[in-house]
């Protein structure tokens, strides 16, 4: 089983990449920027900004969005590289609306779909 630390992403010249070449997508309270996994693997990166709020609240968002996204790896097809920004500030947020958000770009990057497999008899 792979530890929390091996989804992380590896260094900062990997931000720079994905924020240079990665597609955008958006949710109400999160936006994500993202490119195919050059190693094979999905790695992340949440960025909650200290404009937003304290260092409580970033490690709030942090602490919430980490279990969200490492549990969708293993329905992943295509391993992707993702930054993942919070966009709400502390006095809009609530683990609930980041959950929400999680789970629109799940749908939107086609993640946790059930692939149909048809039976040959």
């Amino acid at each position: 089983m792979a530890t929390l630390r091996s989804f992380r992403l590896p260094s900062q010249p990997a931000y720079r990449q994905i924020s240079a070449q990665g597609k955008f997508i958006r949710a109400s309270s999160l936006s994500m920027r993202w490119i195919e996994s050059p190693d094979g693997f999905c790695r992340f990166c949440f960025v909650a900004r200290k404009k937003n709020g304290n260092a409580v609240y970033r490690n709030k968002c942090r602490r919430v969005l980490r279990p969200l996204f490492f549990g969708m790896v293993p329905s992943i097809s295509k391993p992707v590289w993702a930054m993942i920004f919070v966009s709400d500030n502390a006095k809009e947020m609530t683990p609930e609306r980041l959950r929400e958000s999680a789970e629109k770009l799940f749908r939107k990057m086609e993640w946790g779909k059930v692939k149909d497999v048809e039976k040959s008899e």
